[in-house]
């Protein structure tokens, strides 16, 4: 018998709170200390979040964030922005062999992926895994900050709209990788409150239509939050051959998240003046 994985529903929580949980289940993942982990969890407000490396005010619309009570957070993760509203996000914190050798950056996002797959399928939707081809732009391409705007290695789509934004973080024995289920999706509010062109911005929320979707736009009986996540369990299961237990957050990543919380990502350094000038704070 396989040892099981740990599942768990945290639940909505804010958005420092949610980011600095994930940090730190991967911190302890790399201690070996934890079993693998699926988390599912929701954002008690509106939240956008960039990817780690993004320019928070060249990227985002930051009065237009407050104005529509937008709140924003960094990622540990890579990627483009992505607005958490009424949505399922998953986390998966892993060992890097858990794949049984392969530990490749592609083998990670393909393994994922077929998880996601089967959940979705179990939700009756018929969904492929991206495997996108390299474009050049041209001068006529709209291009925009959002993660949804384009689809990445082995993400989901429908009628080659995306479906999930997935963003990863590898140390050096364990992965942390998660991403945003859209159940439904505010286009006109994600590109108010991204910074773009006002010449441009009708262009790119009609072409959003064409490129993003969300789960409750390709079913005929509403689907819930709680059936994506039931579904999520069961679709880990079936691709891993391991069962999910329910298993509580331990006591180190509760007391780590508390320190990431209050100390990153709570913190505009972090959040709107970018990684190095907050590893410059706390040296």
């Amino acid at each position: 018998m396989l040892p099981p994985w740990r599942f768990l529903s945290t639940g909505p929580g804010g958005a420092a709170y949610n980011m600095a949980l994930d940090e730190a289940l991967l911190a302890v993942q790399e201690s070996g200390a934890t079993p693998p982990t699926l988390r599912v969890y929701a954002w008690s407000q509106p939240t956008l979040s960039l990817g780690y490396a993004q320019n928070a005010r060249q990227d985002l619309d930051l009065s237009a964030c407050e104005s529509q009570g937008v709140t924003v957070v960094r990622r540990p993760t890579g990627g483009r922005a992505v607005l958490h509203d009424q949505e399922v996000t998953y986390s998966v914190v892993m060992p890097l062999a858990v794949l049984d050798g392969a530990d490749t950056i592609t083998a990670h996002y393909h393994r994922i992926g077929l998880a996601l797959a089967a959940a979705f399928q179990l939700l009756g939707l018929p969904v492929q895994l991206a495997r996108p081809q390299v474009r050049a732009a041209s001068a006529h391409t709209l291009t925009s900050p959002a993660c949804f705007a384009a689809l990445s290695r082995y993400e989901l789509s429908i009628a080659g709209r995306k479906l999930v934004g997935s963003a990863q973080k590898r140390g050096q024995r364990a992965l942390l990788q998660h991403g945003s289920i859209p159940l439904w999706l505010n286009r006109q509010q994600l590109f108010q409150c991204l910074r773009v062109p006002a010449t441009q911005r009708a262009a790119l929320v009609h072409n959003a239509y064409a490129t993003m979707g969300a789960i409750n736009e390709y079913t005929t009986t509403l689907v819930t939050a709680a059936a994506v996540q039931a579904a999520l369990r069961q679709g880990f299961s079936a691709t891993f051959g391991h069962a999910l237990v329910d298993m509580p957050v331990t006591p180190d990543e509760e007391c780590l998240r508390q320190y990431l919380q209050d100390t990153k990502y709570a913190s505009d350094l972090w959040n709107l003046a970018g990684a190095a000038a907050w590893r410059r704070s706390v040296v």
